[in-house]
């Protein structure tokens, strides 16, 4: 998927550590056959060629899962849209980065939109009503991580940390403790730890700026875009979601950035979900702002 991943197990030998790794990176690795833009003949990118008006036939996992990011892209008013691809191509978010005409910003934004695919449940297939695109920036490393645990709690197995391109998901705890420390960055400077939390279960996703956003001759292009305008955004903050399950982590910590930090804030707090979002001018202290849950889970003492 573009992004790297880190696996720690622990297990009564080490042998028994290597192979649980080594299943679970099966699991990240078929994950990203179906799902990855970044591999021209998964699931995602087949659909992305498709004509437009043809039936593609999906396999249950993602027929479900495709009946998930329509809900959540109802829920957040569109501030998470996974069908935003041609926005993408457009600001050459995959290639080094560009900015576009507006003829060719007005485009990719009337192929943007969930609402151009045409889901089909019950015999599980979809059609592009236009030439929109999937990308799977927002929600490919969640599926992947839910995928690993339902894998694990199947099999019996827990005690484990990944860290897959900076969303981490835990099951279990390591022998003798409580938890696992986990460090929220700077939202400039990833090498710069800012706030410890322990988490004992679920999943950590992150959105911000800091060294991603993409530098060209203009000016820096922002990683993330508001699928609504199709423009790149630059905030002063990062926001953190914990959610049980990855792929509300992921799809939310996107949303949350989208909104904003006030809106996003009220938002999570009146959908109960824990969040923070960590801001800091220029030169200036971090200011902590979260939900209730959050507090409640991470900041009390």
């Amino acid at each position: 998927m573009g992004t790297r991943a880190s696996l720690e197990s622990y297990a009564p030998d080490r042998d028994t550590a290597l192979i649980r790794i080594e299943s679970f990176l099966r699991i990240l690795e078929d994950t990203e056959r179906e799902l990855s833009t970044w591999q021209p003949e998964s699931a995602i990118s087949r659909l992305n060629r498709q004509s437009v008006g043809v039936r593609f036939p999906l396999k249950a996992s993602l027929c479900s899962l495709f009946d998930e990011l329509r809900a959540w892209t109802d829920r957040t008013d569109g501030a998470f849209d996974p069908a935003i691809g041609t926005l993408v191509e457009a600001w050459g978010l995959h290639s080094g980065g560009r900015h576009p005409t507006a003829e060719e910003l007005q485009l990719g934004l009337e192929n943007a939109g969930f609402e151009y695919l045409d889901l089909d449940l019950k015999n599980c297939a979809v059609a592009r009503i236009r030439p929109a695109l999937i990308d799977v920036g927002a929600f490919g490393k969640g599926d992947a991580l839910d995928r690993v645990l339902d894998y694990s709690r199947d099999e019996d197995i827990d005690g484990w940390m990944i860290n897959l391109g900076g969303q981490i998901m835990v099951h279990g705890t390591p022998p003798d403790a409580e938890s696992w420390s986990l460090a929220l960055a700077h939202p400039f400077d990833r090498t710069q730890p800012v706030l410890t939390i322990e988490l004992r279960e679920g999943s950590l996703a992150t959105s911000g700026g800091s060294e991603r956003d993409i530098g060209t001759g203009e000016a820096r292009i922002g990683h993330i875009l508001d699928p609504r305008t199709g423009h790149p955004l630059q905030r002063n903050f990062a926001v953190t979601v914990w959610h049980p399950r990855a792929l509300v982590a992921d799809i939310l910590s996107t949303a949350l950035y989208v909104m904003g930090e006030d809106k996003g804030l009220s938002w999570a707090d009146m959908h109960g979900i824990a969040a923070t979002f960590l801001s800091a001018e220029d030169g200036g202290e971090i200011e902590v702002r979260a939900t209730r849950l959050f507090e409640e889970m991470f900041l009390k003492d």
